[in-house]
């Protein structure tokens, strides 16, 4: 019989069944769990565990495979979590859950493979949510806290990468440097770049008086487009400068120090 064909593992109708009780169980064991919080309540519980019914109906003979689903939900549950450690804590507290409730319910010609399968999505389901949990850690420390746009760790990131794409595709690419007058302008300036701004395009804040964008495929002119909303939008007088591939090479470095020293010089 071809893998095609096979019938989803009796666990995954025996989890759609008794989703209320798997939950009220699996809170039962988070909340004495001595490695977890006093009273540790998982989050969205009957959502996931509705995932992890529909990832274990999949009619493959072992595993979990690319599941979408469950990935967004596992993100959202290690979210609402507050920390990767519990949400860490309390999915091994569901697999012991799951494991109490349901294993003598089960066929026994398919326990030896629910029990590979359970403990594979249980493990990917963790290995999910410390890939989700880094992510956010690693865009937190490119984020900007006073204004909420990208820092400059994020603009060099983000203009190498730019600007590799550009030279491979023959593609142009733009850098707008805005200097900021005062600093009592820095959020209306930082709130109007990030609208100016096309979806996909990102904002930057480059220095204490320095904003800037990364707008992909663009001209020189997309950068005038930009700085002319800025205008419109009653922004006190500022000075800009703008560099853009290939005009003016394609070295990152070079090409932000540039678009700066026309920012300085049109002051």
């Amino acid at each position: 019989m071809g893998n095609a064909e096979r019938q989803p593992l009796a666990i995954a109708k025996l989890l759609r069944d008794d989703v209320d009780g798997i939950v009220d169980d699996w809170r039962e064991l988070c909340r004495w769990d001595p490695m977890l919080p006093p009273q540790s309540n998982p989050p969205i519980a009957a959502a996931l565990v509705s995932a992890l019914a529909d990832a274990l109906g999949h009619p493959q003979p072992l595993g979990w495979g690319p599941d979408p689903e469950m990935e967004k939900v596992v993100g959202a549950f290690t979210l609402s979590a507050g920390s990767l450690d519990i949400a860490i804590g309390q999915l091994v507290c569901l697999g012991e859950s799951l494991r109490r409730r349901l294993f003598d319910r089960i066929p026994d010609g398919e326990v030896d493979e629910t029990h590979l399968r359970l403990e594979m999505i249980i493990d990917r389901a963790i290995g999910a949510a410390a890939q989700q949990a880094a992510a956010r850690a690693e865009m937190q420390t490119l984020i900007d806290s006073p204004t909420g746009l990208l820092n400059r760790y994020a603009l060099e990131r983000d203009l190498r990468r730019e600007l590799a794409r550009s030279v491979r595709y023959k593609r142009p690419v733009c850098l707008l440097v805005i200097r900021v007058p005062a600093e009592n302008a820095l959020q209306a300036f930082a709130t109007a770049l990030r609208d100016g701004v096309r979806a996909g395009d990102l904002a930057y804040r480059v220095d204490a008086d320095e904003l800037a964008a990364v707008l992909a495929e663009s001209t020189a002119t997309v950068g005038e487009t930009v700085v002319a909303r800025l205008t419109a939008a009653g922004l006190p007088a500022f000075t800009y400068g703008i560099a853009a591939h290939p005009d003016d090479g394609e070295d990152p470095e070079e090409m932000l120090e540039l678009a700066r020293q026309r920012a300085s010089a049109s002051a």
